[in-house]
């Protein structure tokens, strides 16, 4: 493509798709580039995303119903009676990561499943790359319409609120977005924050709007810290949420460790995925702080919630006073942090040289919706990090 036929697709997504970031620390925060996934890859990836979804939401649901697994996983205690009593039928959006490995093994870095992001570059980019460059990828397909996926998934809720954080504006494009398909759809919306919700005579309120349902786009773990959280307890056995309270245990990185920290009562084929595919992950206290120091390889530190990777710490990406700096301050704080076994991911070639991708897979309510996938110079995924379309090939 051009130059200008670039930007074209930029200001496309900019205005018509709600991603206003379209330009990051004076570069673009998409790339000109495209991950192309073989349609058996695309096939693999989408079955072993939602059999390890449908994994994880057994040991989520041993975790609501007990106060000492939710403590575990660092779940603050204002939200443990919310989450215990939350209506079960909740509609859900999620995103799967997958890395591909040096040995051509492919492996899940965490389930985001709190607030994930990344509608405005999914949606975005296949549309206004399929419906007007279409003719540039011949025998290439997008898949997946997380779109249509989500207005179904609310689809039984007239009004619908939309509660952010309404101190950054990259979290009002993403609610603004999907409050437009809703809208769009018929649905009455309201945004708000989570200050702005309260609960009146067994009915849910933003404002003075009364809702039926709600998008939450807001981190569990700071709606933990709010005036009103015992508004959103109250609202719990009642009101569907998108993502329910108990994603928030879910979310936390110290979630991975439990079937390996504990005896939960799995069935073999779900604890066999869970090992099969997402990196062995502990408690950061079950290990030796010493075995921990001289071994900056086999182990990344990760803080129990954070968002785009800010409390993940990688060894062999660090000076050596700066990994140990990062092992004192983690176990100091042992009790909000776990290890995941480190593993490499394989390099690729984009237009800006060398780099490490991830590969998002999108599920709603566990079924496949879409694709959101990055490319960093290191491997290390964050906020810094390039968007990329991903096309599959029509087989």
């Amino acid at each position: 493509m051009e130059p200008e036929e670039i930007l074209q697709v930029l200001r496309a997504i900019q205005f018509e798709h709600f991603k206003w970031d379209i330009f990051h620390r004076g570069d673009t925060s998409i790339l000109a580039d495209a991950i192309v996934l073989s349609a058996p890859e695309h096939d693999f990836l989408v079955d072993r995303a939602e059999k390890v979804w449908a994994a994880l939401r057994q040991v989520e649901a041993l975790v609501c119903e007990d106060a000492k697994l939710m403590e575990a996983v660092a779940v603050p205690s204002s939200l443990h009676d919310a989450i215990a009593q939350q209506r079960r039928d909740q509609p859900r959006v999620t995103r799967c990561d997958f890395h591909l490995t040096e040995q051509g093994r492919w492996v899940i870095s965490e389930f985001n499943d709190d607030v994930p992001s990344g509608f405005a570059e999914c949606v975005g980019l296949s549309r206004v790359l399929g419906d007007h460059f279409a003719d540039r990828f011949a025998g290439l397909t997008f898949k997946g319409d997380l779109k249509k996926a989500v207005v179904n998934s609310l689809s039984d809720f007239e009004s619908v609120a939309f509660i952010h954080a309404t101190g950054y504006s990259e979290d009002l494009q993403h609610v603004a977005l999907v409050a437009d398909w809703m809208q769009e759809a018929g649905h009455t919306t309201e945004l708000g924050s989570p200050m702005n919700f309260r609960v009146e005579d067994g009915r849910a309120f933003v404002f003075d709007t009364p809702v039926d349902a709600v998008f939450r786009y807001y981190p569990g773990e700071w709606l933990a810290e709010i005036e009103n959280v015992e508004e959103w307890s109250k609202a719990a056995p009642f009101l569907p949420i998108m993502n329910p309270l108990s994603a928030l245990a879910s979310q936390s990185k110290r979630f991975y460790a439990l079937w390996n920290e504990h005896d939960l009562p799995l069935d073999e084929s779900s604890r066999a995925l869970l090992d099969e595919f997402i990196p062995k992950s502990v408690y950061l206290s079950s290990l030796n702080r010493q075995e921990v120091l001289s071994n900056p390889t086999r182990w990344v530190l990760k803080g129990a919630f954070g968002r785009m990777g800010k409390t993940v710490r990688i060894g062999p990406l660090m000076p050596r006073a700066k990994w140990e700096k990062a092992v004192q301050e983690a176990f100091d704080a042992a009790h909000i942090i776990a290890a995941q076994q480190r593993f490499d991911t394989a390099p690729l070639w984009s237009s800006r040289g060398l780099g490490y991708a991830t590969v998002g897979v999108y599920l709603v309510d566990g079924e496949f919706a879409g694709y959101f996938s990055r490319i960093d110079k290191g491997p290390l995924i964050d906020y810094d990090s390039w968007h990329v379309p991903t096309l599959v090939e029509i087989s």
